[in-house]
């Protein structure tokens, strides 16, 4: 049985997502797009929830709530309670997909498990926004629907180049 040792790809992603973050804090959004977009070719989490951020806010990017969106749930889907905060935030008002308020409810209620006290109270106080436009159908729907989520395991994605000027 051959074993083989770690190839050093985590360190390598950390750092990267680090010199990404740096260069976004000091606004050098194209530096930190390049980090981003090549750790979130790889699935990971963090970079497709700063990509989503980026497309957000319009930061070294055309701003796009759909763009947004995409980047969001892909994280969201993963685990990162940052992405489903803010991917159930904007289900609530329909920012760059439908407004749903049964999907915004179950994303903020996985969200409100998270470790982060801010991620966590923001997420509950938001969840309770949403609970009280919907009618109790729907919260026992979404709630049943946060029971059941589980995070998907992060993999390889598909990235074509943006032929969009950035």
């Amino acid at each position: 049985m051959l074993i083989i040792g770690g190839s050093g790809a985590e360190e390598t992603h950390a750092a990267g997502y680090e010199a990404g973050v740096m260069a976004y804090e000091r606004g050098a959004y194209q530096e930190a797009l390049k980090e981003f977009r090549a750790l979130a070719a790889h699935g990971k989490a963090p970079a497709e929830f700063m990509l989503g951020a980026m497309y957000f806010y319009g930061k070294g990017v055309k701003s796009s709530d759909a763009l947004a969106a995409i980047w969001f749930q892909r994280a969201a889907a993963k685990g990162d309670s940052n992405a489903q905060l803010a991917f159930g935030s904007l289900h609530i008002n329909g920012l760059g997909v439908r407004q749903n308020l049964v999907k915004a409810y179950m994303w903020l209620s996985v969200a409100s498990d998270s470790k982060v006290q801010g991620v966590r109270r923001q997420a509950i106080l938001l969840r309770d926004e949403a609970a009280a436009l919907m009618t109790a159908d729907e919260v026992e729907e979404a709630r049943r629907r946060a029971d059941a989520w589980s995070p998907t395991r992060a993999g390889f994605s598909l990235m074509e180049k943006s032929s969009e000027s950035e």
